[in-house]
């Protein structure tokens, strides 16, 4: 299984997650409401199960403020769904490759 990278990245009040990817970055905000955003990111994440198959993110940023401990959360429970996704992907014939 693959991993990818993700780092929390600050700039100015805004705190956002930011994930390594083959054709740009993922980006899913933190400090924000930005729903649009979140979907992006996560049909994005979609995609590249579809097309890559299943992976997973591992954050890169250690420490022991609150945003680094909401963000390993959040990696934490996003790759449950990844692996959750893929199967329910591969089981209706929707991955393009078979792993």
């Amino acid at each position: 299984m693959e991993t990818v990278k993700a780092s929390i990245v600050q700039d100015q009040e805004k705190c956002f997650i930011r994930i390594e990817s083959e054709d740009g970055e993922i980006i899913i905000p933190m400090t924000e409401d930005r729903p649009n955003e979140v979907k992006k990111a996560f049909n994005r994440i979609i995609s590249r199960i579809r097309t890559i198959g299943e992976f997973q993110i591992e954050l890169e940023t250690v420490g022991e403020d609150l945003f680094v401990q909401v963000a390993s959360e959040y990696i934490s429970q996003l790759n449950r769904e990844i692996l959750e996704v893929h199967g329910a992907m591969r089981h209706a014939g929707l991955c393009r490759i078979v792993d």
